[in-house]
C-alpha cells in the first residue's frame, strides 16, 4: 500500500519535463518522471506543500506588455551635492598629506578606497557634510528667485530632497489624480511626467502655485541653469515589475500570514550539499542541469551540480536585497541567515506600516489601485536567493543555502521613489547610516557583496541613481539588476540602463529568451525567469519560477489538486525572478573561489555561462514591435541578451 500510495505522489508531481527547444508552437516529448528530491510528498504536511499558480490565458499578454507611463512623485525634486569637489577641502582641512589631496581632485571618491575605513569613513562625511550644506543654501536662494516655496531637506551622501507640495495649492492635484488616491485605498498620489516638457518662458506666480507639475518643471530648469549641483531630477517612482493581477479574490487579504500549523516537522539538520529533500524541489525546474536528459531542463542554470558537489554558499557572503521588505511571517523563512535589515520608505502612506524610516524590513504590503492582495515580491525574490530554508522537508529550496541576507525595504504601496532606492543602495553597501524619523542613525553592521534589484523606472538612467551604484562599486559591491519585462529595449529602462550594473534578462523552461523580457546590447546574460502563460510539459502547472509567497489565491494541494485554504509558494515569472538567481549563483562563485567585487564578476560571465546558440532569440519582426532588424535578414530581427545563459554546472569543469 505504501508503494502504490509513493508511485503516484512521484506520478503527480513529477518535475517539469525536458522540452526539445525549436520554435515557440514546438510539443514537447516526456522524459523520465523521477523527482529529484528523496521527499515523499504525499507524507508531507498540507502546509508544507500546498502552493499556488496556474497557466495564464493568453489574453492577458498585451495587457501584460503594454507600454505604462513615467511616474515621479508630485514636487519632488532630487538635487546632487558637489561632493567630490569638497574632498580635497575636507582631505586638506583634516591635514592629510599633500599628494593624497592632489589624487583626490583627480580621481575623487575612488581615491578614497585606498584608505582605511577609519579614515575614509570621517572624510566622506566631513565633505558630503559641507557639500550638503552648500548646495542646501544654494537651492533656497534659487526657490527664492523663482518664488516658489519648499521644504528641502537632506539625505545621507550629499542628497538634497525638495518637496513642493506645501507650497502648492489643493488645486494643483488633478480630479483625475484625487481619483486615484481613493482608488487606490489612500496610497500616494503618483504624477505622469514628460521628460521633454518645458518651462513656459513667461509664467505667473499664480501659475506656479496653481500647478504642481508646473512649478517642478521650473524649478528643476532653474536649478540646472545655476549650474551649481551635481544633477536636479524628479523623484522617479519604480515598479517591482509584479504587474499581473490573481486572476481569482482571495477570501481575504493576507496581509500577515499565521504560522503553520503545529503538525509541520521540525527543520532536519541542513547537511553541507546534496541534493536536498524539499518536497517542492520536483517543481523547481529552474535549479536543474542544463540539458535534454533526465533531472535536467533545457533552461535550467545548474545549480544542482554545485549542490552535489557540497558548494553551498558561505555565511561571509552577503546579498541585500532591495525590493518590498521580508515577509518575515512567512514560515519557511530562514531566521538563521536573515540578518537585520532597514526599510527606507519616508512616505508613511506608500510604507503602509505607519511610519518612515526604520530598521525593520518586514514586508508591510505594497496594495495598488485593482490589486487585490500584496505581491510579496521581496519575499519570492529572497526566497529564490537563499532566504528559503533548504534541506528542511518543507517547500522550496533556495540557491545559495548558507548566504547571508539583507533585507532592505525601498517599495512599497504603488512602487518606491527614487530617494528610497538611492538611500537603501548606499545602506546595503554600508556607505552611509540610514536615519530613522527620530534622527536616530541605522548603521548597516553587515554590508553587503552582492546588492539584488528586481525594479524598473522606465527612463534615462537617474543621475543620483548612477551615483550610488558608482559609489557602491567602489566597495567591490556586485549591483544585480532586472532587465524588464515590457519586450523592449533594455536602454530605456534604469537601473538596467545604468553603467556598473550586470544586468540579467530572463529565460524560460526552454532554454529560450521569454516572451516579456528587455533585450539589447545593455544585457549580460539570461537566468530562469519563467513564463507563467505556458505549460511546456504538460502537467497542468505554469512554467513559472516556484519560490516563498504567502497568498490565499488558487492554492492547492499538489498531491491531489484539491483547493487550499492559503498556501506560502507561488509559481511567479519576470526578469525579477531571473536576477536573483545570478545574485545566488554569485554568493556561491564567492564562496568557492574568496573573489569579490570586479574578479567575481568576471568569473561569472567567464565559467558560467552557457553560450547563446547562432541566432538566438531572433525572431519575425512584425512578433516584436522593438526588436532590431537584421540586415538583409528578410523581416528577422534581433533581441541580444548577452552573452549567454546561466549554467552554474560549467564552472565546477
Amino acid at each position: 500500500m505504501a508503494r502504490n500510495r509513493w508511485s503516484l505522489a512521484a506520478l503527480v508531481l513529477a518535475p517539469l519535463l525536458a522540452l526539445a527547444a525549436c520554435n515557440e508552437t514546438s510539443r514537447v516529448s516526456t522524459q523520465a518522471e523521477e523527482e529529484i528530491g528523496p521527499a515523499q510528498l504525499d507524507e508531507v504536511p498540507l502546509q508544507a506543500r500546498a502552493l499556488s499558480g496556474a497557466v495564464q490565458a493568453q489574453d492577458d499578454v498585451a495587457a501584460l506588455l503594454a507600454p505604462e507611463p513615467l511616474l515621479v512623485a508630485p514636487g519632488q525634486i532630487l538635487v546632487g551635492a558637489r561632493v567630490g569637489a569638497a574632498l580635497d577641502e575636507a582631505a586638506s582641512a583634516m591635514g592629510m598629506a599633500s599628494n593624497f589631496v592632489r589624487s583626490l581632485r583627480s580621481e575623487g571618491e575612488e581615491a578614497l578606497e585606498r584608505l582605511p575605513e577609519e579614515i575614509a569613513g570621517p572624510l566622506r562625511l566631513r565633505a558630503e557634510t559641507e557639500a550638503a550644506d552648500m548646495a542646501r543654501l544654494a537651492v533656497r536662494d534659487q526657490l527664492g528667485r523663482l518664488g516658489v516655496q519648499g521644504a528641502v531637506n537632506e539625505r545621507p551622501g550629499g542628497l538634497i530632497e525638495i518637496d513642493l507640495r506645501p507650497g502648492a495649492s489643493p488645486t494643483a492635484l488633478s480630479m483625475a489624480q484625487q481619483g486615484a488616491v481613493e482608488a487606490a485605498g489612500g496610497a500616494p498620489v503618483t504624477m505622469e511626467w514628460n521628460e521633454t516638457d518645458r518651462c513656459p518662458r513667461f509664467v505667473t506666480q499664480g501659475q506656479l502655485e496653481n500647478d504642481l507639475a508646473l512649478a517642478m518643471r521650473c524649478t528643476i530648469q532653474r536649478l540646472r541653469a545655476a549650474n551649481d549641483f551635481e544633477f536636479v531630477e524628479p523623484n522617479y517612482v519604480a515598479a517591482s515589475g509584479f504587474s499581473l493581477p490573481p486572476r481569482q479574490r482571495p477570501q481575504s487579504t493576507p496581509q500577515q500570514q499565521p504560522a503553520p500549523a503545529p503538525n509541520t516537522p521540525a527543520p532536519a539538520p541542513v547537511r553541507l550539499g546534496g541534493m536536498p529533500n524539499d518536497p517542492l524541489l520536483a517543481l523547481q525546474w529552474h535549479y536543474r542541469a542544463r540539458g535534454t536528459g533526465e533531472g535536467q531542463s533545457p533552461g535550467g542554470a545548474g545549480f544542482t551540480a554545485f549542490w552535489d558537489s557540497d558548494l553551498v554558499g558561505a555565511r561571509d557572503v552577503r546579498v541585500a536585497i532591495l525590493d518590498t521588505g521580508l515577509d518575515l511571517s512567512h514560515p519557511e523563512i530562514s531566521r538563521e541567515n536573515v540578518v537585520s535589515g532597514a526599510d527606507f520608505i519616508s512616505n508613511p502612506l506608500r510604507a503602509g506600516d505607519g511610519d518612515g524610516v526604520d530598521a525593520d524590513a518586514n514586508d508591510a504590503g505594497d496594495l495598488c489601485g485593482s490589486a487585490l492582495e500584496n505581491s510579496y515580491h521581496g519575499t519570492h525574490v529572497a526566497g529564490t536567493v537563499g532566504a528559503a530554508t533548504t534541506n528542511d522537508r518543507v517547500g522550496v529550496a533556495g540557491g545559495a543555502w548558507n548566504v547571508t541576507i539583507v533585507p532592505v525595504r525601498v517599495l512599497g504601496r504603488c512602487g518606491g521613489e527614487l530617494a528610497d532606492i538611492v538611500s537603501g543602495i548606499r545602506w546595503a553597501a554600508g556607505l552611509a547610516p540610514a536615519i530613522g524619523d527620530n534622527g536616530e542613525q541605522i548603521v548597516n553592521q553587515t554590508p553587503a557583496d552582492i546588492i539584488n534589484m528586481s525594479l524598473t523606472i522606465q527612463a534615462p538612467c537617474p543621475a543620483s541613481l548612477q551615483a550610488a551604484i558608482d559609489a557602491a562599486a567602489a566597495r567591490d559591491v556586485i549591483v544585480v539588476v532586472a532587465a524588464g519585462n515590457k519586450a523592449d529595449l533594455t536602454e530605456r529602462y534604469a537601473p538596467a540602463n545604468c553603467n556598473n550594473v550586470l544586468v540579467v534578462g530572463s529565460g524560460d523552461a526552454r532554454g529560450e529568451l521569454a516572451f516579456y523580457s528587455n533585450f539589447g546590447p545593455q544585457v549580460d546574460l539570461i537566468a530562469p525567469g519563467g513564463d507563467l502563460f505556458a505549460d511546456n510539459d504538460h502537467d497542468g502547472r505554469p512554467d513559472g519560477v516556484l519560490s516563498t509567497r504567502a497568498t490565499q489565491t488558487g492554492c492547492y494541494d499538489p498531491v491531489n489538486r484539491a483547493s487550499a485554504e492559503r498556501c506560502y509558494y507561488s509559481f511567479q515569472q519576470g526578469t525579477s525572478m531571473a536576477a536573483p538567481h545570478v545574485s545566488a549563483a554569485l554568493a556561491l562563485l564567492a564562496a568557492q573561489t574568496g573573489l569579490r567585487g570586479a574578479p567575481l564578476r568576471d568569473a561569472l560571465m567567464t565559467r558560467a555561462l552557457a553560450p547563446h546558440p547562432a541566432e538566438f532569440a531572433r525572431i519575425t519582426c512584425a512578433r516584436s514591435r522593438n526588436a532590431i532588424p537584421v540586415s538583409g535578414g528578410a523581416e528577422q530581427c534581433d533581441r541580444p541578451s548577452g552573452r549567454g545563459a546561466l549554467d552554474l554546472a560549467r564552472a565546477l569543469q
